[in-house]
């Protein structure tokens, strides 16, 4: 898939997601929480508890939420995942007391806790920046939509015969 395919797929999304009359608010909240659950490590089961969530609040918007899921998709997860283990590497120190019998358990201890902590904080970010980004691109979309509604209007009425 090109750039250029990949750009009108997300800007036909985007225009999707706005045509629901949704409020702005309810589109980044339905955006930023899928974001979270996205980025979790939820491997299949993060689409089915983010649409659980928009099932018990009924304002999220549910279009934003599967867009969501389709920007952060196992490829973009990926470096994510890495890039989740390395912050948690910085700030993950495992307690030496802490000791298994069996090697294995010692090191899904000690590797796990770094992705974990990594994973959560960066989720956390990536969801807090979605919401304000999101919001202000549904604003800029409405107010864009809005100006154009008022400049059709006055169009017809100034070519409509007095």
């Amino acid at each position: 898939m090109r750039f250029t395919d990949l750009r009108s797929k997300l800007k036909e999304y985007l225009e999707d997601i706005l045509k629901t009359n949704s409020s702005p608010e309810s589109i980044a909240m339905g955006f930023s929480l899928a974001t979270l659950i996205a980025i979790l490590p939820t491997p299949g089961f993060g689409i089915f508890i983010a649409l659980f969530i928009a099932l018990i609040f009924k304002k999220i918007n549910k279009v934003a939420i599967m867009a969501a899921f389709v920007v952060w998709n196992p490829l973009v997860l990926a470096p994510l995942y890495w890039l989740s283990y390395m912050l948690g590497d910085l700030f993950y120190k495992p307690d030496p007391s802490m000791h298994f019998d069996i090697a294995i358990f010692n090191q899904l201890y000690h590797y796990s806790g770094k992705f974990i902590l990594g994973n959560a904080t960066l989720a956390s970010i990536f969801a807090f920046a979605s919401y304000f980004i999101t919001y202000a691109l549904a604003q800029q979309y409405l107010r864009k939509k809005r100006l154009q509604r008022i400049m059709e209007t006055r169009l017809k009425r100034s070519s409509a015969p007095h």
